[in-house]
């Protein structure tokens, strides 16, 4: 009888596609480690390492646009490489002769010289693969329910809507490990390296490799997706709580702690809390209120005039009240408390000097070194991207800032 059975692979296909693979590959090698040498030599020297030659750069920018092509090709190459090894070991372990090139016998697997005759011998392959589309959907299902308690806990009551669509996009894969699980039946199905006469109606059933193919392929979309779902949410959810779209007037306007200091005198700061040549810099007298279930107070002064340049930052204060030159008496060998009075350019005019302070529950890690005596973060981005986050990294949770006030004033030269 006359066989329907094409030949997918020979030797020579699967030789092309491995020097496809080696050629592809060494061209990345060098294109990776041209980029770690310019790296290097930039963060080191600071400056280009090649030479100012018009036509060697010419062949560099070529090269780079090359080896941007080359990914695409190279992991084709590498599937196509595996999935050709793959179909000629199974060729010869259905005791057919593995060809060297397919073109001798007019592409036919029925006229490739064979010792014996076996059928169906990978049709486990359609239970595996079924079971490995199964395991991939319970993975995005438990993201799935780990990403709707998260934000729901966090009180985003729209990622429910989310939560639906993702689950019901993910049911392909179900759709696929049902699919998969089908084709095990050997009546109605049969290996890619069996051949398949005329009058066989038996549909021929996808390998490992393809499944494995198409697993990733709809992972990596899944993937993409639910990351764009947790960047979405995590957006909302900051431009509710967060800092986005608002003033750092609006901040001060949500203040709750009152705070005094006997060293404002009407708006403009005493001189000696200064490091000019009128001033002793003394760290400010400070009092404001004591709030329940705070642990300890974080104080942040800063020059707003001058770019929220950093004047104070105690970050370990547990009292209510600080006495005047607070930075040489008791704190003076803290680590925590760090202080450098006002000293504006001279003719500059008045310069608005602002203190923070913030009730904290607990530490918000050490993730951050804090700048001081230089610009830094203003009051309301110290509070929203750093203090006020229980958790640095995910999730951001808002809230180990309970209270916050702050007390303004002037001060020139």
């Amino acid at each position: 009888m006359n066989s329907v059975t094409p030949i997918k692979y020979d030797k020579k296909t699967k030789k092309r596609w491995g020097i496809c693979l080696i050629v592809s590959g060494v061209i990345i090698f060098i294109y990776i480690l041209l980029l770690l040498v310019d790296a290097y030599l930039f963060a080191s020297k600071g400056k280009n390492p090649f030479p100012d030659n018009p036509l060697l750069m010419i062949f560099i920018s070529l090269f780079f646009s090359v080896s941007n092509l080359t990914f695409p090709i190279f992991v084709i190459s590498l599937l196509l490489s595996i999935d050709s090894s793959v179909y000629l070991r199974r060729l010869g372990k259905n005791h057919f002769e593995v060809p060297e090139d397919k073109r001798v016998y007019n592409k036919d697997l029925a006229q490739v010289p064979r010792t014996e005759k076996v059928e169906n011998v990978y049709s486990r392959d359609s239970l595996i693969a079924g079971l490995l589309f199964l395991v991939g959907y319970v993975a995005f299902v438990a993201i799935d329910i780990y990403y709707v308690v998260k934000w729901t806990r966090l009180g985003e009551s729209d990622s429910i809507a989310l939560f639906i669509f993702m689950m019901l996009a993910h049911l392909f894969f179900i759709i696929f490990a049902v699919i998969s699980y089908r084709q095990k039946d050997n009546e109605k199905y049969i290996d890619e390296t069996d051949v398949r006469e005329y009058g066989d109606f038996r549909k021929k059933r996808f390998s490992l490799m393809s499944a494995i193919v198409v697993l990733v392929i709809t992972s990596a979309i899944s993937t993409f997706g639910v990351s764009m779902a947790f960047t979405m949410t995590k957006y909302i959810y900051k431009s509710r709580n967060g800092h986005y779209d608002k003033t750092v007037d609006d901040f001060k306007a949500g203040a709750t702690m009152t705070v005094a200091s006997n060293d404002l005198v009407g708006e403009r700061w005493s001189d000696r809390i200064t490091n000019t040549d009128k001033g002793e810099n003394l760290s400010p007298e400070l009092s404001f209120d004591k709030v329940e279930g705070a642990d300890y107070y974080y104080v942040y002064m800063v020059d707003e005039t001058a770019n929220n340049w950093v004047h104070w930052v105690a970050t370990d204060v547990k009292v209510e009240e600080l006495s005047t030159g607070a930075n040489k008496k008791e704190y003076r060998d803290s680590p925590e408390f760090k202080y450098i009075g006002p000293y504006p350019p001279e003719g500059d005019g008045d310069h608005v000097y602002t203190i923070y302070v913030y009730a904290m529950k607990a530490n918000p890690g050490r993730d951050r070194e804090m700048e001081f005596d230089e610009p830094s973060l203003s009051g309301d981005y110290m509070y929203y991207d750093y203090l006020s986050i229980s958790k640095v990294g995910d999730p951001n949770e808002y809230g180990n800032v309970i209270a916050y006030g702050y007390i303004s004033g002037t001060y020139s030269r």
